[in-house]
């Protein structure tokens, strides 16, 4: 594509020379602020999360609309269309003492990925959920105006970049829509081959502290009643323990086992029937619920607590660590080191929850994004030696995480025999971010410094002793061994679920 068009060249530079010059204003200086804000995307990434934290319904599901609007659109923009029109970006007219704080991209100009991923994000939101219309519409402007007054694109470059970032959203939206409705009427129509469970009695295990625990207790013990399953106990997450006595003196006929919370009690609980008779049942009452999601369980209370009577008894994996010294620990989600373990540290405080309420999530990931520090650790998997300097450690069992975002790891199941490792390398934030936007679209790439692997065994050899976190809950270390147990746990799951033992 040419840009020595005379019409187009003349009326960008035309229209570019009539715009105010930055001459070190307070204004000049928000301006910029908010257009390096938008690198990497992390300005709407931030508008995500706390959109999730205010509204963890209607807000959640917004925020999820709006970064898929803006995964694609970035991908479109930074990848072929900038490669096929190859137009270089205005000249700096504007002096370096002037404006100091701009940093020019040695990327093409045309169309303008800022404003694409602005418009896409403010676009897919607000079709979501329409009351957010003006502010991130005025937000999504603002980024789009920013571009112009830095001087680092020309006018058709903002204007060509807003059209496809609307035009995305709206694509995005209604492939979404379709998806959606696709899966809930194979939901629907599934057959029903079992008969109904016949638990009559039960043992709830509680977190006091999950995200949804204030709300959802209370209704969770009336659905129970209305269900006619009696509790024998209620335990806090904290006594878990004392579940072992308990199972024990009725280890020919076990209670349902009910954890009531997020995925460190559902994770606590697991850990203690591992290997028994006894049967989980899970109420998803935490912020995430990423173990949960991984089983389609129901996240509404009441629709959870009738799977104990609609649903069926699957056997899953659990992973397990053995660290030297200490006790075999199993866990159902995923166990991790390195950036997941500051950020638990600091959002399971129980204080910094109270005071920032749902905004806790993201001062925590905001915190431990700024405090990360890399680690070296060597991975040994089938006798092959991995020597890796890193940041982040996950060793997963269950495929989906991210929360309401619903990142799923692909070629991966809760009942696969095997266990999927990621590997963060000390890799730029903003990487990162991208390869956090090609998981959340399920991408099919290879991106250098993240390396995955699969297995049913791994060793994990650490240059110094460090934390670990068994589904969000800091209770393991490194070194450490880490290996599946399969069909270690029996759990009431939906008739849909796939349980190998069922193939």
């Amino acid at each position: 594509m040419s840009w020595r068009r005379p019409k187009v060249r003349t009326l960008d530079e035309f229209l570019l020379r009539r715009l105010p010059r930055p001459r070190r204003s307070r204004l000049d200086y928000s301006i910029a602020f908010l257009s390096r804000g938008a690198d990497g995307a992390l300005l709407w990434l931030g508008t995500a999360g706390l959109m999730a934290a205010l509204s963890p319904k209607a807000g959640r599901r917004a925020a999820g609309r709006g970064l898929l609007a803006l995964a694609v659109a970035s991908a479109l923009v930074n990848g072929p269309l900038k490669l096929v029109s190859r137009r270089r970006r205005p000249a700096a007219t504007v002096p370096r003492r002037a404006a100091p704080w701009v940093r020019r991209p040695v990327t093409y100009s045309f169309p303008s990925g800022h404003t694409a991923s602005a418009c896409a994000f403010a676009t897919g939101a607000s079709l979501e959920l329409p009351r957010l219309t003006l502010p991130l519409g005025g937000l999504a402007c603002a980024v789009a105006y920013s571009r112009l007054h830095t001087r680092l694109h020309y006018p058709t470059d903002v204007l060509a970049g807003a059209a496809l970032g609307v035009a995305t959203a709206v694509a995005t939206r209604r492939l979404a829509d379709a998806r959606s409705e696709g899966g809930r009427g194979l939901l629907r129509s599934a057959p029903r081959d079992a008969p109904p469970l016949q638990f009559r009695e039960a043992v709830l295990v509680i977190s006091p502290h999950a995200g949804r625990a204030a709300a959802g207790l209370g209704r969770a013990r009336g659905a129970l009643e209305a269900e006619g399953i009696t509790v024998l106990k209620e335990l806090p997450v904290q006594e878990v323990e004392s579940l072992r006595e308990l199972l024990a003196e009725r280890a020919t006929a076990p209670p349902l086992v009910i954890a009531a919370g997020g995925d460190g009690t559902v994770g606590a609980v697991a850990d203690v029937l591992a290997g028994s008779r006894a049967v989980l049942g899970v109420i998803p009452l935490g912020t995430s619920n990423d173990f949960a999601r991984s089983l389609d369980l129901p996240k509404r209370v009441e629709k959870a607590v009738a799977l104990f009577r609609e649903g069926k008894v699957s056997t899953i994996d659990l992973g397990r660590i053995e660290a030297p010294g200490e006790r075999p620990r199993h866990f159902v989600h995923a166990a991790t080191a390195g950036l997941n373990v500051s950020f638990a540290k600091i959002a399971t405080q129980a204080s910094f929850r109270k005071r920032l309420g749902r905004l806790a999530y993201v001062v925590a990931a905001v915190l431990a994004v700024e405090d990360r520090q890399p680690f070296h650790c060597r991975l040994v998997i089938d006798g092959r030696v991995h020597d890796l300097e890193l940041l982040h450690l996950s060793i997963i069992n269950a495929p989906v995480f991210g929360g309401f975002l619903g990142m799923r790891l692909r070629q991966s199941s809760v009942d696969d025999r095997l266990l999927d490792v990621l590997a963060v390398e000390n890799i730029p934030l903003r990487r990162a971010v991208r390869a956090a936007l090609e998981a959340l679209l399920q991408v099919r790439r290879t991106m250098s410094g993240i390396l995955s692997f699969h297995v049913s065994r791994m060793e994990v050899h650490s240059d110094r002793p460090l934390e670990a976190a068994l589904d969000g809950e800091v209770c393991g270390r490194l070194p450490a061994t880490f290996a599946v147990a399969g069909e270690a746990l029996n759990i009431v799951t939906p008739v849909e679920f796939r349980d190998v033992d069922d193939v």
